[in-house]
């Protein structure tokens, strides 16, 4: 084998890894968007009594709401 049919061979070969990996690629993406599509419709079905959130200090709070409306928070702990 020449250096020239060498070249073309290892050209080829690499095409061919690139395609491949593009192709892997895409049905990898193709997949995690179908996946967050369905899981963020699935979340905005689901209804909370309250949520839990940490300020940066750490602090938890513990968010509801109340009949009129009107949000509650309370340090959770308290």
């Amino acid at each position: 084998m020449d250096i020239w049919n060498w070249i073309d061979y290892l050209a080829k070969g690499l095409k061919k890894v690139a395609n491949e990996s593009q192709q892997n690629y895409q049905q990898v993406h193709a997949y995690i968007d179908g996946h967050d599509k369905k899981t963020l419709n699935q979340m905005k079905e689901i209804v909370y009594d309250s949520v839990k959130l940490k300020s940066p200090d750490g602090t938890i709070y513990k968010i509801t709401i109340d009949n009129s409306g009107v949000l509650i928070k309370r340090k959770v702990g308290d």
